[in-house]
């Protein structure tokens, strides 16, 4: 079982249950919501934490990261040649769909990224923060929990 995989698909249900439940306007934000996306950011520490703790290999902390790399990299084709293919992109050739896609796919991040609003940092920093959480949970959890099957023996 990947925890990282079942806790990202969590934290998509779990934010989307805070961000449809609270009041006020969708560019309102408060510390509260800070405050959320970082309890969430945690969980994902520690998803790394548990699969490092199980014995996994470090590739399972990844493919979250993975599938935000694939839908960044789709947003910047159709941004470029969206044009062409008029079903999947918007009147002004942007890449509406996978964009869309990538901030759903890291909705835990909303406040950050209306923080940045109008800037690249907006799509870039979930995708970062894809590879760095998990892999920081990882770290700590091959720190604290050795492999006892390489260890020297007595």
């Amino acid at each position: 079982m990947n925890y990282v995989t079942i806790l990202y698909l969590l934290n998509i249900i779990l934010y989307a249950i805070y961000f449809f439940g609270r009041t006020g306007g969708e560019t309102d934000f408060s510390g509260v919501d800070f405050f959320v996306s970082g309890i969430l950011s945690l969980l994902l520490i520690f998803a790394g934490y548990l699969n490092a703790k199980k014995g996994m290999i470090y590739r399972t902390v990844l493919w979250v990261f993975f599938v935000n790399v694939l839908l960044f990299l789709i947003s910047g084709l159709f941004d470029q040649f969206g044009s062409n293919l008029n079903i999947l992109s918007t009147s002004n050739s942007d890449s509406f769909f996978f964009t869309l896609a990538l901030l759903v796919y890291n909705g835990y991040l909303f406040p950050l990224t209306l923080a940045l609003e109008g800037s690249g940092l907006a799509l870039i920093i979930p995708v970062v923060l894809s590879f760095i959480l998990p892999s920081l949970g990882y770290l700590i959890g091959k720190k604290l929990h050795p492999n006892k099957q390489n260890s020297p023996g007595l």
